[in-house]
């Protein structure tokens, strides 16, 4: 009896020892699968993967000091001059500045765009101009954009690029349709979000790829905006809250010359994204319990975003930026533009804004501009048909109570029902 017992006991254990070994070897953490890294191009020690199906989280540390940067390539601390441009002078349409909020874009932009001198819904490969490297660095990562980004266009690929000119200061570029010869024959072909770290040199000037518009950013990670007053709520997207303004590392003339460029008529001239005022409305905020900027459903994480903040292209006006309004991502101007989020509190109690449409006009002109040429002086003008009402009340602890009301007018709303949320910074 001794000895059945000893040999069903030692057979128990080996098919427990297989079982652990199958479970092991196909589970989610040990899958190449997941790790949608090419051969050639493995992650770099240290560094947590990138979820493949958003662009815009990142390993922790590929932008971010602290968590072993060099192993990406780079080297050394501090922020460079920009010896030249992204886009040469004459190809430069318009810049537009960080702090815009356009559509699924709820919160103030952390990079501005580089258009083309002519705007096309359908560009075609010979619509693309050069773009350039604006110092020297490393190419610590490249990834295929989502296929939700697709554009009509098969000829167009779509990169996100990441240059690190030290392991502190680094460049975003986003919506390259074509990379350089030179970057192209030393990655594999990506699969629509999958990332690479090729640890890439290149130069000041040098080619690294094509595009109609694109998307530039510049981030510090040795300065950390005080506009955010819970910056661990921006996790997903780690360099937002090291932006910096995009202008000010170029060497003169290129800055001045992009700067002829820019539509933002006052200081900052790159624009400004974080507003958050202690027991204000201003700034941004996020349903409670949400993951902060990460939201809860991807892509559309920004259903759960809000802000109140200023206008980046008319500093007086003021926008209602709403992640879901009819389940909608919008953006709105309030009835009056008033009264102004830096000043309602805690003591103001429930305020009712009336949400309405805007446009802005060129200010020497008096013309309303197309959205896609150079202008100066835009000036925001709000419509006066109502869209729809948003009651909010600032409470303690960076919380914040709204309800919004599609189709309503303030006379119809007298302040909050059981489909009111709470926010948080």
């Amino acid at each position: 009896m001794v000895k059945k017992w000893a040999i069903y006991s030692v057979f128990i254990s080996i098919l427990l020892i297989v079982a652990v070994f199958f479970l092991f070897r196909n589970s989610p953490e040990n899958s190449d699968f997941n790790l949608n890294i090419s051969s050639n191009n493995e992650i770099p020690e240290n560094l947590e993967q990138i979820e493949a199906s958003d662009y815009r989280s990142k390993p922790s540390g590929a932008d971010n000091r602290g968590s072993n940067p060099e192993a990406l390539g780079c080297s050394g601390n501090g922020n460079v001059n920009f010896t030249f441009s992204p886009r040469n002078l004459e190809d430069i349409g318009l810049i537009e500045p960080t702090g815009l909020m356009i559509g699924n874009h709820v919160t103030p932009i952390d990079h501005g765009y580089f258009y083309p001198k002519v705007w096309k819904q359908e560009p075609e490969l010979s619509d693309l101009t050069d773009v350039f490297a604006p110092a020297d660095g490393i190419i610590t990562q490249i990834q295929r954009m989502p296929s939700y980004f697709s554009t009509k266009n098969p000829d167009f690929e779509d990169y996100r690029l990441v240059i690190h000119h030290t392991c502190t200061f680094y460049t975003i570029y986003i919506h390259l349709y074509k990379l350089s010869p030179k970057i192209k024959e030393k990655i594999d072909e990506l699969s629509p979000s999958q990332n690479i770290y090729p640890k890439i040199e290149v130069k000041a000037g040098e080619l690294i790829g094509r595009a109609f518009a694109f998307d530039f950013s510049v981030h510090d990670d040795e300065k950390t905006l005080s506009g955010f007053l819970v910056p661990e709520h921006y996790s997903r997207e780690p360099w937002k809250i090291h932006t910096v303004d995009m202008f000010e590392p170029f060497i003169e003339p290129i800055k001045s010359r992009l700067l002829e460029k820019n539509i933002r008529s006052s200081e900052p001239y790159g624009g400004k994204i974080d507003y958050d005022l202690e027991g204000k409305l201003i700034g941004n905020w996020f349903v409670e319990n949400t993951n902060g900027y990460m939201g809860v459903k991807q892509p559309d994480y920004w259903g759960t975003h809000a802000s109140f903040s200023p206008d980046a292209l008319d500093s007086g006006h003021f926008i209602i930026s709403l992640g879901d309004f009819n389940g909608e991502a919008i953006q709105f101007g309030a009835k009056g533009n008033s009264p102004k989020p830096e000043e309602v509190s805690i003591s103001s109690g429930i305020v009712k804004y009336e949400l309405v449409d805007f446009e802005y006009k060129v200010g020497n002109t008096g013309d309303y501009w197309n959205r896609t040429s150079l202008a100066k002086s835009l000036i925001a003008e709000n419509k006066h048909e109502v869209k729809g009402v948003i009651s909010v009340q600032v409470l303690s602890g960076n919380k914040m109570k709204m309800e919004i009301f599609p189709g309503k007018l303030e006379s119809d709303v007298s302040g909050f029902t059981s489909n009111a949320r709470i926010y948080e910074r």
